[in-house]
């Protein structure tokens, strides 16, 4: 288009130039060459140019993402309009069994109870964290104007947010929200320093390689690879087995609070493990004595010494008669005649088999419950969001259904047999 301009406007001045004399084709020529530079400068390139200068200005004058509203407008009406709608769920959710049941209809109070006093500091509390979370996002992306992309900014906003859990007020709810952002904590800062430590090491090899070739003795273009160092081995183990070291310590975690501390895990995830157990199904009413009996033996124990003397049932002496004599006569009726376990807490523990059976039980104990559990919920994901696939395929469907809840069977009976069986392995290697 530039060319065609120029040679539009040589052709009007070639022309002119023969009806005007020197100097006034001279200054003619001279306010032609001045448009044609005008023109150049207000061209559409130019005008695209100008327009994503000004665009990337505004962007980087404003770097919160309201767009419309103020910083405290938005901390505002997103106060308000969340404390609207968690107040609404919370009381729906309160109402809803009770409506579906008819006892609204019996005892209408239930709808005033629902919107009561634990309702109202659920939303307070909910719309104070978000609100406390926008604010000091917006003021991290203007102290941080330019650390958009590494997620630290969330991350301090939602740590600062996550105080305000001390506005509710309800026990077991902080609890577990507490164990939820503290996980999130240590999952969002586990990936950013490994995200830090690859960029470091991504730059430590650009610089090598970089050393390389301005190495006049190196013409081989295979001197140019650079050979993974110990960190990136160290860095490729830890991606890889990250996910079984974090399960690994979870499963510490909850053997240590099912058996010792209880109290400790949320009253509904403590219910959950303990009947993939199959002790409450087995002791019924006497389970909980039998757990208290067993965390005041483990704790006795703790602070003695060690050493089988210490810590095992004598040679020659069943479990029942040892627990009768030394423990409590109560707790001995649950256990059979003749069996003999060699270690106290093994023997409160599984008082109906020695250490090697109760591992067999265990296991196929909890296959088949997570057979029933996992068999039904795989059936009703799969009819309800691969309905699809089921009837364009229903063999494939059918072998990936079996395969899927097979394996999560399998995981599951080998996660409650690790928490219930490494402690009777760890005793006889450690002795206590």
């Amino acid at each position: 288009m530039d060319n065609a301009w120029e040679n539009f406007l040589e052709a009007i001045a070639a022309l002119m130039s023969k009806a005007l004399t020197d100097k006034e084709t001279e200054n003619v020529i001279a306010g032609f060459n001045n448009f044609q530079q005008r023109l150049q400068r207000l061209s559409s390139h130019n005008l695209q140019r100008l327009n994503l200068e000004i665009t990337q200005s505004a962007k980087k004058a404003k770097k919160c993402k309201h767009d419309g509203k103020t910083c405290t407008q938005n901390v505002t009406r997103g106060f308000l309009k969340t404390w609207v709608v968690a107040y609404l769920i919370k009381y729906a959710i309160g109402v809803l069994p009770s409506l579906l049941k008819g006892k609204v209809f019996k005892n209408p109070s239930i709808l005033k109870k629902s919107g009561g006093s634990d309702t109202v500091g659920f939303a307070f509390f909910l719309s104070s964290f978000l609100s406390a979370y926008k604010l000091v996002l917006c003021a991290m992306r203007k102290i941080r104007p330019d650390h958009e992309g590494d997620r630290l900014n969330a991350f301090v906003a939602g740590s600062i947010a996550g105080l305000t859990l001390a506005l509710d007020k309800n026990k077991s709810r902080r609890t577990a929200l507490t164990l939820y952002l503290f996980t999130r904590s240590i999952q969002f800062a586990s990936s950013y320093a490994m995200k830090r430590w690859a960029e470091h090491r991504q730059a430590k090899k650009a610089s090598n390689r970089q050393s390389v070739r301005d190495d006049d003795k190196l013409v081989d273009s295979q001197a140019l690879v650079i050979k993974n160092r110990w960190d990136d081995i160290l860095a490729k183990i830890m991606t890889s087995s990250a996910a079984t070291v974090v399960m690994s310590l979870t499963a510490a975690v909850n053997i240590y609070s099912c058996v010792i501390e209880p109290d400790a895990m949320p009253r509904s995830y403590y219910n959950f493990i303990m009947q993939h157990s199959g002790l409450p199904q087995k002791f019924g009413p006497m389970f909980p004595p039998l757990v208290e009996t067993f965390q005041s033996q483990f704790n006795l124990l703790k602070d003695g010494p060690g050493g089988f003397d210490n810590i095992g049932i004598p040679e020659g002496m069943t479990s029942h008669d040892f627990i009768a004599k030394n423990i409590s006569p109560n707790i001995a009726t649950l256990f059979p005649p003749g069996i003999r376990h060699d270690y106290q807490c093994c023997a409160l523990l599984h008082p109906l088999y020695g250490c090697k059976r109760h591992a067999v039980d265990t296991f196929t104990g909890e296959f088949g419950r997570a057979l029933k559990m996992y068999g039904t919920l795989n059936a009703i994901v799969m009819m309800v969001f691969q309905h699809k696939k089921i009837a364009s395929d229903p063999v494939k469907s059918a072998k990936h259904y079996v395969k899927s809840t097979i394996r999560s069977c399998f995981f599951l009976a080998f996660y409650v047999l690790a928490c219930f069986y490494i402690p009777c392995l760890s005793r006889r290697v450690l002795g206590r």
